[in-house]
């Protein structure tokens, strides 16, 4: 099979479950003034849809093996829906348990998808086609930042949510012309179980796959350190805007879809240059650097500063902090050891994920003690310098 139409299938879906995951960032300031929260909330609403992720790519992989990777996608796309609906419920319970499951969407799309690149993908072009797989993640940004905001001012915020809650609908409906053909190898005696699920080997299988291979861990937690600062910019960059910044929620919707615009071919950029011009390792380092160094100045902006140089930096934060992630998946699939993909990119993915869950609350919690989000993005710019330390440790090593 072509891995053209594979590849759209993987997008729309990596797209889609972004979208989800991101109401919470986007609607945010109504959300907060409808409940009465405090600006934490948002860090525990962006901090256990990544709990979800995780939970799926520990114990999920027997899912895709017994249903495939599209049938696997497509439950998480239905398991999606029920999350969004839940966060228009009057029930502070309700939106955290909503977040949750809106992160278990998210799950298939790593190690699904991830596996579905891996058997189909051209080896020369992986780092690219897999650098377009992830700027899904860009691209649904930019779609929440746009349309749920606008939604938001002619249906409130909760219309808004019922709205975006069909979009996963249409996906499940859009994919399934290809189930049989990508689903063929599927393991039909496989048998499904709580326990097959909770079992001690299944959970901590995608983890000690990642001691299996040479480079697999460092690269792993280079990636948790970067998605500490990249995850303060996805859950808290709306409403640093509309609190600090002074911005309108249109116009701060904007600036973070103008950092998602960016990120789209920023990814597709980064994949050719690692494929292309020099390491995959080489353009981890230098995006770490890029990232702390963005991050640092966004932490000194003010509403006295232009709108124009915001979004300037927004652009620049594109492909500085929010364009690595391609790359680090690339890099975790050429080194995953044969016949475990799905098993390493969950791994990955989970140490990726640590940082998403750590690193909102933090900032959260920085925030409020220091009544600055600039204080705690100082503070998320620091923890991304700490990628360097693995990526370093691993540079070593090939040279030594």
């Amino acid at each position: 099979m072509s891995w053209i139409a594979p590849l759209a299938a993987v997008l729309v879906i990596q797209t889609t479950a972004t979208i989800l995951s991101r109401i919470a960032a986007t609607l945010a300031p109504p959300m907060l003034a409808a409940h009465g929260w405090s600006t934490d909330m948002i860090g525990w609403l962006a901090s256990l849809n990544t709990a979800g992720s995780v939970v799926f790519l520990m114990a999920g992989t027997p899912l895709i093996y017994r249903l495939g990777s599209i049938r696997s996608l497509q439950a998480g796309m239905a398991v999606g829906v029920i999350g969004a609906l839940m966060l228009t419920l009057p029930l502070n319970l309700a939106a955290l348990a909503g977040s949750f499951l809106m992160g278990l969407c998210y799950g298939p799309s790593v190690s699904g998808g991830g596996d579905i690149l891996q058997r189909l993908s051209p080896p020369q072009h992986r780092n690219l086609l897999f650098s377009v797989k992830q700027a899904g993640v860009p691209l649904g940004g930019v779609l929440a930042g746009l349309i749920l905001p606008l939604a938001a001012a002619s249906l409130g915020w909760q219309g808004a949510i019922l709205a975006i809650a069909l979009l996963p609908v249409l996906t499940i409906l859009a994919v399934q012309p290809m189930r049989d053909q990508l689903d063929a190898n599927r393991d039909r005696s496989r048998r499904l179980s709580l326990a097959t699920f909770l079992s001690p080997s299944n959970l901590t299988r995608p983890l000690t796959v990642l001691g299996k291979a040479p480079g697999l861990v460092p690269v792993g937690l280079a990636g948790c350190f970067m998605a500490i600062g990249q995850g303060a910019w996805f859950a808290f960059l709306v409403t640093y805007a509309a609190i600090e910044l002074d911005f309108s929620l249109s116009l701060a919707g904007a600036l973070f879809a103008t950092m998602q615009t960016v990120s789209i071919g920023g990814r597709m950029l980064l994949g050719w240059v690692s494929d292309r011009l020099m390491p995959g390792l080489t353009v981890l380092r230098l995006c770490c650097l890029a990232s702390a160094a963005t991050t640092g100045v966004l932490a000194l902006s003010g509403p006295h500063w232009p709108v124009w140089s915001l979004f300037l930096l927004a652009a620049v934060a594109g492909i500085a902090v929010s364009s690595w992630n391609g790359v680090q998946n690339a890099e975790m699939a050429r080194r995953a050891p044969p016949g475990m993909i799905a098993e390493t990119m969950a791994g990955g993915t989970i140490l990726i994920f640590v940082g998403y869950i750590i690193g909102p609350p933090l900032f959260g919690a920085v925030s409020l003690m220091s009544g600055s989000m600039g204080t705690a993005f100082k503070l998320n710019a620091a923890a991304t310098l700490l990628a360097q330390i693995p990526l370093a440790w691993l540079s070593f090593r090939r040279s030594a």
